[in-house]
């Protein structure tokens, strides 16, 4: 019987702690937008009630917005190994991903305008294979390009092997 794989021996790095900024002010204008959304509705009821939607959707929303990315930031792990890029995520469903240097198609780095605000770019990484790419948000962007190009160097040698 072999023994399950230790994820513990695997050197995890964790995601820039400024992503956890990002995806507060993310949430905190998903909430206002959802806000609004309630207000305006409130406002068609006409029993009296106007401003119970606004007020349910505040009472819940701002803690999951305050939790969530808290939650996110001390889920999401990366390491670099040897042969393979290993990625864990997720809070309520937990994710690994192994993805070996020599599946690696290309590497690329992306900033969205809040992403940039920040000082962030998200690392992506794509297979030949359809669902298999990778994705790590939230690294300083020097990180993010000095990981892009590491991985075109390794991709690029682990094919000549």
């Amino acid at each position: 019987m072999t023994a399950p794989y230790d994820d513990t021996a695997v050197a995890l790095r964790p995601l820039d702690p400024r992503v956890r900024l990002l995806w507060w002010t993310a949430s905190a204008l998903a909430l206002a937008i959802v806000l609004v959304a309630a207000l305006a509705g409130g406002l068609l009821l006409e029993d009296g009630w106007s401003g119970l939607p606004a007020l349910v959707v505040f009472v819940f929303g701002t803690p999951l917005a305050v939790a969530i990315p808290w939650l996110r930031y001390r889920r999401w792990r990366y390491a670099l190994r040897e042969d393979d890029l290993w990625i864990s995520r997720g809070v309520i469903w937990r994710s690994t991903s192994v993805i070996p240097y020599a599946r690696l198609q290309f590497v690329d780095t992306t900033q969205g305008p809040l992403d940039r605000m920040f000082g962030l770019a998200q690392l992506i990484v794509h297979t030949a294979a359809p669902g298999t790419s990778g994705q790590l948000p939230g690294l300083a962007s020097d990180e993010a390009e000095a990981l892009r190009e590491r991985l075109a160097r390794v991709r690029t040698s682990a094919r000549d092997v």
